[in-house]
């Protein structure tokens, strides 16, 4: 078989990932050249593959199918360098050792290893799988920022978790318009993200998806658990309405917010939340009075430990250790 259409990035000695180049006849509608990307398969093995897989030099669809078939990934020219050249600096070779491995110039490398470089937006990053962004990590930011408007549904969601991955404060205020989106799932992974991210920008955002009774109760719990992660004490004043919702995971996801952000004012609320009809609210609401300590609370949590519910009897009492210093374990 003819290789001259085959262009192979040199192999360095130690095991990496390796990238696969074809040429335009493989990706003519594709602006830059494509990648088949596979880790710790060695060259050997990639040529046999390529070999086995190229019975028809202008099937491009049955290429790329067996190629997939095998465990092998399309990816950018500018992804595969850059993973590249990630993957031998984990290693622990520096700039000079890096572009002998490769046979690329230093000038080439430094571009890569640069904390400041961002690939370009067509490396459509929300069309590969997680895994791939999060491992390109920073610079993959404003490509995933860009194909957060992308019709396809799966290239916004990919983009949505990977951006909360790699937790960049550049992904905050255009995650916050995608809480907005009109798929209910990726509006979750967008309140995941911005809570994975913890930024004090969120903080208003998320409280205003809280309280929109018109959204889906895994949207509205998933935003006090967000809420909570950030601790901050603007959202007490939402997460305490929302321990009267009438959804219950919103509910308990409340109190549990409540009680990592341990403000005062959420006592008097937590230990009505005690009386709660589910066993999960009533839980992290007595897990909710631990972490605040407040004496306040000595009462309710001793009234609960008679719950109908071994479970909250038994966090009860471990409640009741931690705020007042003696053993109840066994009561």
């Amino acid at each position: 078989m003819q290789n001259d259409n085959l262009l192979v990035l040199p192999t360095p000695p130690r095991k990496i990932i390796l990238l696969f180049l074809l040429t335009a006849w493989l990706t003519s509608c594709a602006p830059t050249k494509n990648v088949w990307y596979q880790e710790d398969i060695s060259s050997v093995m990639m040529h046999t593959d390529l070999e086995s897989c190229t019975t028809d030099p202008q099937d491009d669809r049955r290429l790329a199918y067996c190629m997939r078939a095998k465990g092998y990934l399309q990816i950018s020219q500018p992804q595969a360098e850059l993973l590249s050249v990630r993957s031998l600096e984990e290693e622990g070779l520096d700039a000079e050792e890096i572009a002998q491995s490769l046979q690329w110039s230093r000038r080439k490398v430094l571009l890569y290893l640069d904390e400041d470089y961002d690939l370009p937006r067509t490396a459509s990053l929300g069309r590969q799988p997680v895994e791939i962004a999060m491992k390109i990590g920073k610079a993959a930011v404003r490509p995933l920022i860009y194909d957060l408007k992308d019709r396809d549904p799966l290239v916004r969601s990919n983009s949505v978790k990977a951006l909360g991955a790699i937790q960049d404060p550049r992904a905050v205020e255009p995650l916050i318009k995608v809480l907005k989106d009109k798929d209910p799932l990726i509006q979750r992974q967008a309140v995941q993200a911005l809570g994975r991210i913890n930024d004090p920008r969120a903080v208003e955002p998320l409280i205003v998806v809280l309280e929109d009774r018109r959204r889906r109760p895994y949207v509205r719990m998933s935003a006090a658990e967000a809420l909570g992660s950030l601790g901050d004490p603007r959202a007490v004043e939402a997460l305490i309405v929302a321990l009267e919702d009438e959804h219950w995971e919103v509910r308990s996801h409340a109190a549990e917010a409540l009680g990592r952000i341990q403000d005062p004012l959420a006592v008097e609320p937590l230990i009505g939340a005690l009386k709660d009809q589910d066993v999960t609210v009533r839980g992290n609401a007595v897990d909710a009075l631990a972490k605040i300590r407040d004496p306040r609370a000595l009462e309710p949590l001793s009234a609960a430990l008679t719950d109908k519910s071994r479970m909250v009897r038994q966090k009860a009492g471990r409640a009741l250790t931690l705020i007042a210093g003696e053993d109840f374990s066994d009561r």
